[in-house]
């Protein structure tokens, strides 16, 4: 590789629920934090700079109790039957709204796991999805599905079902590949553009691409640009090919109520924009990337071809592994992999595991409302974390080779 310079048994547990109607918010406490923990200034801009040296819960990483809460999942059919779970929400009341992707429903629990409704199902009619690519809630009685490939909003009644969508594949400021990553907290989309690997507009060379960031009113279809961010890093070759050093560096995004956040993964500095894309807050700690070393190359590189060696067979093997030799190699693993914000307003931000072949992150770190470090989060490695409130997360459970369950665990803070 060269381098570059600069299931499973129908199953529901029931433990104690009170925690998922009466649950304690934690937020506040980074209110009063000292000035030890963490420096704040204000630049001529009024720009808000958290810089955190220390976490509020102190030197322990917190952990998740091992045994669920909840636990959702069964054999055969129904609707507790998942396969490929995509986004999952915790909402009021302790009712959960997953969606299984393999049939494009979004499925709604109540706080016992019991199967209450289900909305959608595979197609290109009203009330059918593509893909369900993005899961939100529109009001406290509704949720907005984003379908990527159809390009429209679908607005579900959690009470009676009742739907309405609206399209935005006309809509010339979400031409192309738009996803949405969140909603503010009047039910307007956030969306952004992944990238594309063909960019004849750029100058050739290596260099990061950008995204607009497009607020989706579903009200009335309308669509704004309101920045520009930062997405991926690239190689860009003569004619407009492009290619992602390994590992890749790229961005994460997540959205607040009230703004949303954006990083890339070189730097340990988040950003915080109003919901007109005004820079507000910078959240940063002393925290910088490990180099990327040739061991961990040979260990992506091995991983990578015994996926190749699963779904293609042997006979796949020379032509790959001659591919990843020839790849360019970053020079520091990226910081992050994900972000999401819960339903207390904390920002997570979820470690890379590269060189890793599972990419979700198990080691978390959680940031108060204010930028505030409150601490460091280690999951178990079958759980992947979706959504949180209080002492609760929301967590998908897959052992290697099974079917996917849903478990709600509690949160073991130092």
């Amino acid at each position: 590789m060269k381098s570059h310079p600069k299931r499973a048994g129908g199953i529901l547990q029931r433990q104690s629920l009170l925690s998922l109607a009466v649950l304690a918010t934690i937020t506040g406490c980074a209110e009063n934090t000292s000035a030890s923990l963490s420096n704040t200034t204000t630049d001529s801009a009024s720009v808000r700079i958290v810089t955190s040296t220390r976490s509020v819960w102190g030197d322990s990483v917190a952990r998740i109790e091992s045994t669920p809460m909840l636990r959702i999942g069964a054999e055969g059919a129904g609707p507790h039957q998942f396969s490929f779970i995509g986004p999952a929400l915790l909402l009021e009341g302790g009712r959960l709204a997953i969606v299984e992707l393999a049939v494009n429903e979004v499925r709604l629990f109540d706080s016992t796991g019991s199967h209450l409704r289900t909305f959608g199902r595979r197609g290109r009619g009203p009330g059918e999805f593509g893909v369900i690519s993005a899961l939100h809630p529109k009001s406290r009685d509704s949720l907005s599905a984003y379908d990527q490939t159809e390009q429209r909003i679908t607005v579900f009644s959690l009470e009676n079902g009742e739907l309405r969508t609206v399209s935005v594949e006309d809509l010339p400021t979400v031409r192309g590949r738009f996803d949405a990553f969140g909603a503010y907290d009047d039910g307007r989309l956030v969306l952004y553009n992944p990238g594309s690997s063909f960019r004849p507009d750029l100058a050739p060379g290596m260099q990061w691409d950008t995204t607009p960031v497009v607020v989706l009113d579903a009200g009335d279809g309308s669509a704004r640009t309101i920045a520009r961010m930062p997405s991926r890093e690239q190689l860009v070759l003569e004619g407009g090919d492009s290619k992602l050093r390994q590992p890749a560096h790229g961005s994460i995004h997540a959205v607040a109520d009230n703004g949303f956040y954006w990083g890339t993964t070189d730097r340990y500095e988040i950003r915080f924009y109003d919901q007109q894309g005004s820079l507000k807050r910078i959240i940063r700690r002393p925290v910088e990337p490990r180099p990327v070393e040739p061991a961990m190359i040979k260990a992506w590189i091995d991983q990578s071809l015994e996926t190749v060696r699963q779904r293609e067979g042997e006979q796949a093997i020379p032509r790959y592994q001659e591919l990843y030799q020839e790849m360019e190699s970053a020079e520091y693993v990226p910081l992050f992999y994900s972000a999401f914000v819960d339903r207390d307003a904390r920002l997570w931000v979820g470690s890379s595991n590269w060189p890793s072949g599972d990419p979700s992150s198990r080691h978390w770190s959680v940031f108060a409302e204010n930028g505030t470090w409150l601490g460091d989060v280690q999951a178990p490695p079958q759980l992947r974390i979706v959504d949180s409130r209080g002492d609760v997360v929301l967590g998908i459970w897959q052992d290697d080779g099974e079917a996917p369950f849903v478990h709600t665990h509690r949160l073991l803070r130092p």
